[in-house]
């Protein structure tokens, strides 16, 4: 394949074509990289990627920052530590670059990560007093010459620690509009002196950057530009995106690597963001990189989205792209490449794309984890070894905390059965995999499947679990992981014919009549609420609280929401459900109440754990332990976590 062929960047020659996208983790302190971040990019380096780019590189820290914890380059004090990062990667015959990046007017973000207190009460810059046009971002001071001439002077003495910390390449961050691709966008720059206007204007600042960056590392390392692909309307065409591209080329730039993402124009439901959900079809940018990679003549890398080796060899063999980056993909299993090289797809644990674990856990202000990889933040501290006693080990319930402890527990070499009520293992996998655009889920149910019955692992479907069925088996240990149960709010009239449960509509059990009202704007209520909005129906959805979709990350939120709107589906909030009757749904909005009139009321208040059923699970074994839902209601992400920390204790 070439996928796994030698490639070179400039005079940085590659084992093969996979490349580590720069992706914020939060593992830093204080700006500086730590051991559980050099443990996260030594399992990436083990799993066989030839390329690994360390985030971003903040060069004027923190009033640069993108996240609130990144990783600082913009004092000496942090070159030994980058250094150690580098010893243990290149180690793997792996090679690094680090991207430099400043924030420009994102870092000014004051929503959800408080970035005003991170840059210690300064206002951030940018080329233009414009503001980020997101909810929470501030208007940015407008860099002044000579402080235009301080930062291209912060990017090169970051671009030397770089070289002494011992990075192969060095990366400069011109997408996602921070400061440098605010400066070539006319989205975000209009100054009228020579550093705006024409697009000759806005290339001076990246260029001059590039030029001291050059003056000081050499030509021996090469440098490499991550560029926008697109922009939204008002700033630059494809045709202007090309020229940008020759520009960068004729600068003496090696590669160029495809990205785009403005954040704020995620409320533009026809743009893709940087990082897509499961909304989005695979590679959906490839065509931006094929764009550029026609006017230019050095190596183009894509990204976005990109999960298969064989999807990847195709973008390599059409001439597309020169190159393959990899985020999510290889948070999700670091071994991505060996085990697809080695031709082992069915041991890949997949990425779904929910952008739970990584994305928004990060803009939360916390450590990068995975839904399905709980591994990721804990490398090197939590290691799967053989069991020193070897237990016979029963799972009930083959939802994904279930599905995860048997696998892990069968890893460590216990005897494990699972048991199933259903006909299939899956649980709620399956139900969350129902709603439209979520089919994704699947591909993580196969997983799971597929590597159960490698390890022999003993499934038992259509059998449900008693107490006196796990006494007679007398087990050294059992998981109860059985799920739980939809919650029924106490509204008078609840127990009508015309009220059904939201995952019976999911599932098709029950009529649904024209005219909808769903009760509960949560995830549950927005996805049934697009499942029947294709379907024709409309819909009014109503919620007690001031939001929907609340914990949801923005990737998903958003378009499902543009979604919504496109189907017409009514959100009331601060509206509060007082009795059910044969008309529809009596609401009060404060001292207001009116009828929504419903042929279809629809239960989406979400889930209670089935307390009868896990306290008579309690004394069947020596060791007894609950995962999921049936303790506390959670995603997928909760499930799958604590089914491996159960199974590691075992």
């Amino acid at each position: 394949m070439k996928l796994f062929e030698p490639c070179k960047i400039g005079k940085m020659e590659l084992k093969n074509r996979l490349v580590l996208a720069p992706m914020s983790n939060n593992m830093t302190d204080n700006g500086f990289v730590t051991e559980k971040a050099i443990k996260f990019y030594e399992a990436r380096a083990r799993g066989g990627v030839g390329l690994i780019t360390c985030e971003d590189g903040i060069v004027d820290y923190p009033l640069g920052n993108n996240v609130k914890y990144p990783v600082a380059i913009d004092d000496d004090k942090y070159v030994p530590m980058l250094k150690k990062l580098n010893d243990t990667v290149h180690a793997y015959d792996v090679k690094t670059v680090m991207q430099l990046s400043h924030g420009g007017r994102r870092a000014g973000r004051v929503a959800k990560s408080g970035y005003l207190e991170v840059t210690r009460g300064k206002i951030p810059v940018g080329p233009s007093a414009l503001a980020h046009p997101a909810s929470g971002y501030v208007v940015p001071r407008e860099l002044t010459k000579d402080q235009i001439r301080q930062v291209i002077e912060q990017f090169g003495q970051a671009a030397r620690r770089a070289v002494e910390a011992g990075f192969d390449a060095i990366g400069l961050h011109c997408a996602h509009m921070y400061l440098c691709g605010e400066f070539l966008s006319p989205w975000a720059n209009q100054r009228k002196d020579e550093y705006g206007g024409s697009m000759e204007g806005r290339l001076r600042f990246v260029l001059e950057v590039l030029a001291r960056i050059r003056k000081e590392i050499g030509n021996d390392r090469p440098i490499i530009v991550r560029m926008n692909g697109e922009e939204p309307e008002g700033g630059n065409t494809l045709e202007d995106i090309r020229k940008i591209a020759q520009a960068l080329e004729k600068a003496g730039v090696d590669a160029l690597h495809v990205s785009v993402g403005f954040a704020a124009t995620i409320k533009d439901p026809k743009f893709i963001p940087s990082i897509p959900s499961m909304r989005f079809p695979d590679g959906p940018i490839i065509h931006l990189a094929e764009n550029i990679k026609k006017g230019v003549n050095i190596p183009v890398i894509a990204v976005n989205k990109i999960r298969d080796a064989m999807f990847a060899e195709r973008i390599l063999q059409e001439g597309k792209a020169d190159l393959i980056a990899m985020g999510r993909t290889l948070i999700a299993d670091p071994d991505f490449p060996n085990k697809s090289k080695e031709g082992k797809t069915d041991d890949i644990r997949p990425c779904i794309s929910c952008c739970q674990g990584c994305v928004d856990r990060v803009l939360a202000d916390l450590p990068m984890s995975c839904t399905v990889n709980p591994l990721v933040g804990r490398e090197g501290e939590v290691d799967l070894q053989p069991a020193d006693v070897h237990k016979k080990v029963f799972v009930i319930g083959g939802g994904p905390g279930g599905l995860e402890a048997a696998l892990v527990a069968a890893k460590r070499g216990h005897g494990v059965t699972l048991l199933e009520k259903q006909e299939k293992p899956g649980g709620q996998l399956i139900d969350a995999s129902l709603p439209p655009y979520k089919s994704e889920i699947n591909k993580l149910t196969s997983y799971y499947v597929t590597q159960l019955k490698s390890y022999n692992i003993n499934i038992q479907l259509n059998t449900l679990a008693t107490p006196e069925l796990i006494g007679q088996e007398k087990p050294d240990a059992v998981v109860v992981a059985a799920g739980a149960k939809p919650l029924i709010p106490p509204i008078p009239g609840v127990e009508r014919e015309n009220v059904v449960i939201a995952v019976d509509v999911l599932r098709e059990r029950v009529e649904v009549k024209q005219k909808v009202v769903i009760i509960g704007g949560g995830q549950l209520g927005l996805e049934v609420a697009e499942f029947l909005g294709e379907k024709g129906r409309e819909v009014t959805i109503i919620e007690m609280t001031g939001d929907v979709g609340v914990g949801m990350p923005s990737q998903t939120k958003m378009p499902l929401l543009f979604s919504l709107e496109k189907y017409g589906v009514e959100i009331l909030t601060l509206t509060r459900a007082e009795k059910i009757t044969r008309e529809g749904v009596w609401v009060s909005q404060g001292p207001k109440e009116k009828v929504i009139p419903a042929g279809t009321v629809v239960l989406a208040a979400g889930y209670k754990p089935d307390q009868k059923l896990t306290e008579s699970f309690q004394k069947t074994a020596p060791e007894v332990y609950f995962v999921g839902n049936c303790i506390q209601p959670g995603n997928i992400l909760d499930a799958i976590h604590q089914g491996f920390d159960v199974a590691i204790r075992l």
